[in-house]
């Protein structure tokens, strides 16, 4: 398994106000240790929702980590995961981790593997060990992962762990009771350039095969459960009790989008070029 040395022609990446970002996750800097990359990673999927809103209005995403910075950060809004796991890398790295973006390939409920780059995660070392990170996924793990093949770990009440196909592929894999697992995706130790992802990006946002187009939605962890808003439902999960409530039109949708997570349609009128 191939593993690349870390900074070893390590591109450029964009300078952001590292301090803002630590505010819009109400949080302080801290040493880069594995505790605070926790911190970092529970406050993000907490505080900054998965969503693909701009493709629906008409709002090109560039991997443009300047302009990202500014949707997520300033404009409180969230992203999927090259805009999510692309800004976290750019944060990790102002504060001090040792990190890159890597590849990851859904699996489907066919058990077939998407294209490369259809998933961006971070791999960061710390204490030399290995950990996934992915904040950019709607609905996966709260806190870091070890990278160790057969380790079990919990995370609340899903357990985690990994394991390797005979390509020397790594697989995460989730299970609700510790015995039945089922892959998520699969990546390797490669490291990546962001700009690799940019026919994927653009494939998301364009193409009628992509999950993407099909139909809007953002979500976002709470403290107790799981709000998530489509342009059909609106599902809330409250300390393990879930309701669905209908969306009948655009305003009703509009109207749980401000209510819930605090978006406005201004903050969606289209600009794409």
């Amino acid at each position: 398994m191939k593993k690349l040395n870390y900074f070893k022609n390590k591109p450029k990446v964009s300078e952001i106000d590292v301090e803002a970002y630590l505010a819009r996750l109400d949080l302080d800097r801290e040493e880069p240790t594995l505790k605070f990359l926790r911190k970092l990673h529970s406050a993000h999927i907490h505080r900054v929702p998965f969503e693909n809103l701009d493709i629906h209005y008409n709002r090109k995403i560039q991997l443009n980590y300047q302009k990202i910075f500014d949707k997520i950060v300033r404009k409180r809004r969230g992203g999927f995961c090259y805009e999510l796991n692309g800004l976290f890398y750019h944060l990790l790295y102002h504060l001090g981790y040792e990190c890159y973006v890597t590849s990851a390939q859904m699996k489907n409920d066919s058990g077939e593997f998407s294209p490369p780059y259809d998933h961006m995660v971070i791999i960061a070392k710390i204490e030399k060990e290995d950990y996934l990170v992915d904040v950019g996924f709607g609905n996966a793990f709260s806190y870091p992962k070890l990278i160790k093949k057969g380790v079990v770990q919990m995370d609340y009440t899903t357990y985690w762990r990994f394991t390797q196909d005979p390509d020397e592929n790594l697989l995460l894999q989730f299970s609700s009771n510790a015995s039945n697992f089922q892959t998520k995706y699969r990546f390797s130790f490669e490291e990546k350039q962001i700009i690799q992802f940019m026919e994927m990006c653009e494939f998301h946002q364009t193409s009628e095969k992509s999950p993407f187009t099909q139909r809007k939605m953002i979500t976002i962890k709470t403290e107790d459960g799981r709000v998530t808003l489509t342009d059909r439902k609106l599902k809330l999960l409250k300390l393990g009790e879930k309701e669905e409530l209908p969306i009948l039109n655009e305003d009703e949708f509009l109207s749980k989008l401000e209510q819930y997570f605090g978006i406005s349609y201004q903050q969606l009128s289209p600009i794409r070029k």
